[in-house]
């Protein structure tokens, strides 16, 4: 389990000194006159910083209110690990590390790829440790979702995949595709008929809270995923843009 009081007490450090760091930049850019390409860029790459703290901030903050990260630890985690990937891949973007089509294929494809197949897997999770043939079907579909991630990777990066991977590779992952859901799907029978032949451990949860609780929790959860890739991508993606066009007029 992540330390989320540590992540906390590093972020808030990271945005107290981007902060202070940005003040000194600019008090020297206006003293000294001079505003050049480098100093755009180091004026993203800490704005960038600042951007990374507060979507850290505002998940540990709720986590601190709610406990959200313990109900689904797998998935939040794998939230604030795409943030940390998020920061390293825009500085990449504003140094030119990378290529804008790279970051695109990245934030557009690749980091919410990732955030489905996490939310998908810790919602299976919820299903385990209850008979030993579920925990079966459950592993299988572990290992399916992360083949489909895998192979979705080609057809992000590779040009003109369809020529390029073959007819087989994407009939394979057609394949991998309908075994991903078949399997899912058989987790929900099992899972169903199990509480079925055990209408006590039904009866707990309800009393308890913990279904209902649970379904709202998913429901609210997926509309985070969604604000949140696209919160990231706007708060990201616009300043890189706009560096672009910074360069080019540098450059004219």
């Amino acid at each position: 389990m992540i330390s989320f009081a540590k992540f906390k007490n590093i972020f808030i450090y990271a945005f107290v000194g981007s902060l202070i760091i940005s003040a000194l930049v600019a008090i020297t850019t206006v003293l000294t006159g001079s505003f050049s390409e480098v100093t755009s860029r180091v004026f993203l790459s800490l704005f960038m910083v600042v951007v990374h703290s507060l979507i850290s901030l505002f998940f540990i903050w709720d986590d601190s209110r709610h406990n959200t990260f313990t109900k689904l630890a797998f998935f939040m985690n794998t939230l604030f690990v795409i943030v940390i990937l998020s920061f390293v891949t825009s500085l990449f973007g504003v140094w030119k590390i990378l290529s804008p089509e790279i970051i695109g294929h990245i934030y557009y494809q690749v980091y919410f790829l990732i955030a489905c197949g996490a939310f998908h897997a810790d919602m299976l999770s919820k299903a385990s440790h209850k008979e030993k043939y579920i925990d079966g079907v459950i592993y299988a579909n572990y290992a399916f979702i992360a083949i489909i991630i895998a192979m979705f990777m080609p057809i992000i990066f590779v040009d003109n995949y369809e020529n390029v991977l073959g007819e087989m590779y994407l009939r394979s992952f057609a394949a991998v595709g309908i075994i991903d859901g078949t399997l899912s799907i058989l987790t929900i029978i099992f899972y169903k008929l199990y509480m079925f032949r055990h209408p006590e451990i039904k009866e707990k949860i309800e009393v308890n809270g913990t279904n209902k609780g649970f379904n709202v929790l998913s429901w609210i959860l997926r509309i985070c995923v969604l604000f949140f890739v696209i919160y990231l991508i706007i708060q990201i993606s616009i300043p890189v843009l706009f560096l672009f066009g910074i360069s080019q007029l540098f450059h004219h």
